[in-house]
């Protein structure tokens, strides 16, 4: 989750600095604001996992895959000029889906009560 967070801020760092120079942003969206939204999420993620609080993981890793799952519906359903070529519409699908794998890897691992750093030793 925290690599696409970081993939999605430099998209949009991307996009922003791309605007300010006169061109087209990679996606349809570019902006400061999901900037520091995404900044915010990192350091979310990084400390609930880290304190070990896995409903707070759980549900912002939730929000990270309905972001992931709602801007990979927009890159296939919205209209293909929005985006400066197919290789950066499809980008984006690909740093969103990020979040889906993300969000199933968590929730896998809360299925099965899989811990961090713990193995079963059997003897």
């Amino acid at each position: 989750m925290l690599l696409h967070a970081l993939l999605s801020a430099l998209w949009n760092v991307a996009g922003v600095w791309l605007l300010a120079h006169g061109e087209r942003p990679l996606g349809p969206t570019a902006s400061l604001s999901v900037v520091g939204v995404l900044v915010f999420m990192m350091l979310a993620y990084g400390l609930s996992y880290a304190k070990g609080y896995q409903k707070t993981f759980f549900f912002l890793v939730t929000l990270g895959a309905l972001s992931g799952v709602f801007a990979i519906y927009g890159a296939l359903t919205k209209d293909v000029t929005l985006w400066p070529s197919e290789f950066w519409r499809y980008s984006g699908i690909i740093i969103n889906s990020i979040a889906v794998v993300g969000f199933v890897w968590t929730l896998f691992t809360q299925l099965f009560n899989v811990q961090r750093g713990s193995v079963d030793k059997k003897r």
